[in-house]
């Protein structure tokens, strides 16, 4: 995809966004930073909007809400990741699905990554919908 189609991709409106959230040892950071970049670049290729990593900056809670880092028990020799793929709408996510089907390039890909997070973790998932009435 040239820069024409990542503009193109980036000026189109966001109806809906698959949301990962992890946890890896810190000592993978580097490794999980390739590997996203890799997935950046595959996603971009099979047509999603927008692929956008995070890590978590604190691990202390505000006020009544409790953090990230305690919900799915991180410990101090860990970063939580979360990653956010950003589609039109679930037609959109439907397409992207069946661009990626026979690709076999991310295979090894989603392999490493699974070595790379805690072992024994759970990835989190969830697509959410925009609400249009809020924006």
């Amino acid at each position: 995809m040239n820069n024409l189609d990542l503009e193109k991709n980036s000026n189109q409106s966001v109806g809906q966004v698959g949301i990962f959230l992890y946890r890896a040892p810190k000592e993978n950071h580097d490794e999980l930073v390739k590997i996203n970049r890799h997935s950046h670049d595959f996603f971009i290729k099979h047509g999603i909007l927008k692929f956008e990593v995070f890590i978590l900056n604190s691990k202390e809670n505000m006020m009544d809400f409790v953090n990230f880092a305690k919900t799915i028990s991180a410990g101090e020799d860990e970063e939580v990741w979360i990653e956010i793929q950003s589609y039109r709408d679930e037609k959109h996510v439907q397409e992207f699905i069946k661009s990626m089907e026979g690709d076999r390039s991310g295979d090894e890909m989603y392999e490493k990554f699974l070595k790379l997070i805690t072992p024994g973790s759970i990835v989190s998932f969830g697509n959410f919908s925009k609400l249009s009435e809020i924006s």
